[in-house]
Order: structure tokens, then C-alpha cells, then sequence
């Protein structure tokens, strides 16, 4: 009986030190990722000047996962269409923690990525697996992109990048917003943010209560476009004579379900003060690299979990005593938004990457 219970237990065994390595190089190549830097286009001028009288701008919406399989098509059509600037409304990166950039990042460096590139922090940018501390993704957004708010000229209009990714109060971004409107007083502008200022989910039109301020912020001067994302799904609406997009259908999900089918950018083109619309649809083209990036990134990050933990300790046991492992990286769970004081103490910190 025991004779015949050793080979299984001998497969068993090597089974476990098999997917025990696999977390390992997993670790490693995730800690590679984590330390990959935005390529040069996230820091190029947009191509039209100032003084252009058009430009061609466009928009990516949600990506998240959909990473490794949006980027190699939409290069083709941004060359193709002559795009001056592409503008992400957010959760352009799964989640808040140094590797998973580092996807994004990989992704963006094999494509040759080189059109001038904006990014506003979506709640998938700020925070982590498991956790609503934006302090740890939004160190992360600014050490690789720069500031969580920022605008940008093209052309004749101006693009205003707010931060409302996390659910913080945008009240506080106001007077930077009509200090950059007020340098540039008779340029259209165009509004980036990730969370739509109204719950286009619903029949309801009064504003989210904390993007009050910023809806009403808009009627001295209103903007050709507000262009978000989040919900998950497409919609145009004008509300109080603006045109609101939200702009989500780039990513790889729909509420829980894995989207398979092409996926969508919006081409803007602006001439003086008016703007057309256009809703482009690519079909995906995957990328293996980008899928084992992927991979090994859930790797890494299953190791915080019981199962993964027990999986991934013998290959951590020999690397431990060689002075070699990875480290489990940790941050405390927390399920619910926290509330403004919090959030008021915890921007009066120093972050940390």
C-alpha cells in the first residue's frame, strides 16, 4: 500500500516545486516590471503647435487588463488618422502597484509608441488590489506620468486634466482649473476626468455630490466636450448645454464579463471652436508578451493569498537563503471609499512609491 502511494506522492511533491518555481520567476519578472518607466511619447508636446487653427485628438477610455491587446491596432489607426494627441481617461493600468504599470509600460515600449500621450488617474490607476489608499498608485502615477492634474495646448484648444479617480473631492483642483482658463481666455477647452460628473447609469442628472462644484465650475465657460470614463459602457449626452462622453468601451471588461469583441477609441477633430466626433472601432490583436507580463504579475501577486503563500514557499526557501527572494508586498484591505478627513490626513503625508 505505501510502496504504491510513492509515486504520487513523489508527483506531487514535484508538481509543488514546479508551481513553486513558477511563483518565483514570477516575482522576478514582476520586480523587473515595477521598475520600468514611461517611454518618451507620455512626455512629447501634442504635434499640432499653438497656432494651428485644427488638431486631431483622440481618446482612449477604459483598458485595464485589455492592455495586451489594444495597443498594436490602435498605433496602426492613430498613424493612419494623424493623430496630434491621444488622451486616456483613466484605469489605463489595472491596479495600483508598481507592476502592474510596469504591464502597461512593456506594452507601450514594444508597440514603438511614439504619438504624444496624456493620462488622467482613474480609481484602478490609484489603487491597489484589495485597497482604497490612493497614496501608494497615485506616488506611482506621478513618479512615471507627472501631476494627477495638468492641460495641455493643441491646436486651438486647450485640454484640462482633472484627478477625480479615487473619489476625492475635486473641489480642491478648482482654482488651479480657472487659473489655467484664465491663462488661456479665448481658447476652447476640453475636459478630461475619469468619473462622469452625472450617474449616466441612471435617469438621474443632479451631480455626483462630490463633482457638484466642478459641474457648476463649467457654466462661466463652458467646454467644447467633457470626456470621462468608469461606467464601462459608451454614452453622449448634452447636459446644461455641454456635451458629456463617457468613453469606456477600450478595455477587456464589462461589469464582471471578459469583453472579446473590438473595442473603441473616439477621433475629436477641433477646428476654432467647433468639434466633430467620431466613434472608431478596432478589432484586437493579441500580444503574447503582454499576456506572460500578465501572467507572471498574477503570480506575483497571488502570493499575498494562503494558497499562493503555501505554492510559492519552497522555491522562497531556497532563494531566501541565497539572499535572492522577492519580497511579499502587502498593503492593509480596505473595502469602502474612506471618507473626506481621512483622505484630508492621508494627502497631508508623504507618499511613497
Amino acid at each position: 500500500m505505501l510502496a504504491s502511494l510513492l509515486p504520487l506522492a513523489g508527483g506531487l511533491v514535484a508538481l509543488w516545486a514546479l508551481l513553486s518555481a513558477a511563483f518565483a520567476w514570477g516575482a522576478r519578472r514582476a520586480q523587473r516590471l515595477g521598475e520600468l518607466r514611461a517611454c518618451e511619447a507620455f512626455r512629447a508636446a501634442p504635434r499640432a503647435g499653438a497656432g494651428a487653427s485644427r488638431t486631431r485628438l483622440a481618446f482612449l477610455g477604459d483598458v485595464q487588463r485589455g492592455i495586451a491587446d489594444v495597443l498594436e491596432p490602435l498605433r496602426g489607426a492613430l498613424a493612419e488618422s494623424g493623430a496630434d494627441l491621444l488622451i486616456s481617461s483613466g484605469d489605463l493600468i489595472s491596479h495600483g502597484e508598481a507592476p502592474y504599470y510596469g504591464i502597461a509600460l512593456a506594452a507601450f515600449e514594444r508597440a514603438g509608441w511614439t504619438t504624444p500621450t496624456r493620462l488622467v488617474p482613474g480609481n484602478h490607476e490609484l489603487w491597489p488590489r484589495r485597497s482604497k489608499d490612493d497614496r501608494i498608485g497615485g506616488a506611482l502615477f506621478e513618479a512615471r506620468f507627472g501631476a494627477r492634474h495638468w492641460v495641455a495646448r493643441s491646436g486651438p484648444v486647450l485640454i484640462v486634466g482633472l484627478d477625480n479617480g479615487a473619489d476625492w473631492l475635486a473641489d480642491d483642483q478648482l482654482p488651479w482649473l480657472r487659473a489655467a482658463l484664465a491663462a488661456a481666455p479665448t481658447a476652447p477647452w476640453i475636459l478630461v476626468c475619469h468619473r462622469p460628473l452625472y450617474p449616466f447609469d441612471t435617469d438621474v442628472r443632479t451631480p455626483h455630490a462630490d463633482l457638484a462644484g466642478l459641474a457648476n465650475a463649467l457654466r462661466p465657460r463652458p467646454p467644447l466636450l467633457v470626456v470621462s470614463g468608469h461606467l464601462h459602457r459608451y454614452h453622449d449626452e448634452v447636459v446644461d448645454g455641454v456635451r458629456h462622453l463617457v468613453n469606456a468601451h477600450g478595455g477587456d471588461v464589462h461589469g464582471l464579463a471578459i469583453r472579446r469583441g473590438d473595442f473603441q477609441w473616439v477621433r475629436v477633430d477641433v477646428e476654432g471652436a467647433t468639434c466633430e466626433v467620431h466613434v472608431e472601432s478596432l478589432p484586437r490583436r493579441r500580444s503574447s508578451a503582454a499576456y506572460i507580463d500578465q501572467l507572471a504579475v498574477r503570480l506575483w501577486s497571488d502570493r499575498r493569498k494562503p494558497l499562493g503563500a503555501l505554492l510559492a514557499w519552497p522555491a522562497r526557501l531556497v532563494l531566501r537563503a541565497l539572499g535572492r527572494d522577492v519580497p511579499v508586498v502587502r498593503y492593509p484591505e480596505e473595502r469602502r471609499v474612506p471618507a473626506r478627513e481621512v483622505l484630508i490626513a492621508r494627502r497631508a503625508e508623504a507618499p511613497s512609491a
